[in-house]
């Protein structure tokens, strides 16, 4: 009788599943990470002996059962000292009290906030796309792993990749920019139209970071549009496009500067 392959191939299958998390992990990390995670089922425990009336240790009385105690609530991870962090502190943009924002991260994906400046301190918080963050003014930067900012989310403190947080700059109506405006079927083709119309030719590289969301008839998406300027990160677009016969067609936009190194008086990027 031919032997079942169904354990090879399932060992195969969880192989290729841990592979493919580990470099997920690498790749999204300290980038969003998915917010859901893969559920296990505990193995039953195994006997350590033969049980019954002689018990294990082979007594004539049966032995008494463990006393439960209520598990201890986990340490908070303890930052790290100036001396056991890597690389070196950096001067200058954000000083602190600096508002930040998080960009580039997608709207269903969470950033990290790290105990420390680097993937290998323990996350203190997940922060969602619209996070509001307060720059404390301590940067560093780690060589290979990039530069951190340590910013101020809520009641958290921590570190977070400096790629995935900008000053925002001034928001401007650019709806004259869209004529005639773009019409589409379905969210994600309008704003593919909407990016291509604002920069031509970049592609697939636009990070939707709220929505698309339908609220009175009338569609919201925010969209980011990374640039190649050392001084901008990018422009973040609000897109209201009303539903018609047509599918959806834009009727307001709104650009707001995503700046790298700060922002003028004027609200451009510096």
């Amino acid at each position: 009788m031919q032997r079942s392959r169904w354990p090879v191939a399932v060992a195969l299958l969880a192989a290729a599943a841990l592979t493919a998390l580990t470099a997920c992990d690498y790749v999204t990390d300290p980038s969003p990470e998915p917010t859901t995670t893969a559920s296990t089922t505990p193995s039953p425990t195994e006997p350590t002996g033969p049980t019954g009336l002689d018990g294990p240790s082979g007594s004539s009385e049966p032995e008494p059962a463990e006393t439960e105690t209520e598990p201890e609530e986990p340490a908070s991870p303890t930052p790290p000292s100036e001396a056991e962090m890597p690389g070196e502190p950096v001067e200058g943009f954000p000083e602190v009290g600096t508002s930040l924002v998080i960009t580039g991260v997608p709207a269903q994906e969470v950033l990290n906030l790290r105990i420390g400046p680097g993937i290998e301190f323990a996350s203190v918080a997940r922060l969602t796309p619209d996070t509001r963050l307060v720059a404390t003014g301590r940067n560093r930067d780690t060589g290979g792993a990039g530069l951190w900012y340590q910013v101020r989310a809520g009641e958290d403190v921590g570190w977070v990749f400096a790629r995935y947080v900008a000053e925002p700059g001034a928001s401007r109506d650019v709806t004259d920019h869209f004529d005639p405006p773009p019409s589409a079927d379905r969210p994600g083709d309008l704003v593919d139209l909407v990016v291509e119309r604002w920069q031509p030719g970049s592609g697939d590289d636009e990070v939707v970071v709220f929505g698309p969301v339908v609220i009175d008839d009338d569609l919201q998406v925010r969209v980011d549009v990374p640039a190649t300027d050392d001084s901008v990160v990018g422009a973040r677009l609000f897109v209201v496009a009303a539903r018609d016969d047509d599918g959806f067609t834009v009727t307001r936009v709104t650009a707001t500067q995503l700046c790298a190194r700060g922002v003028s008086g004027t609200g451009d990027c510096v």
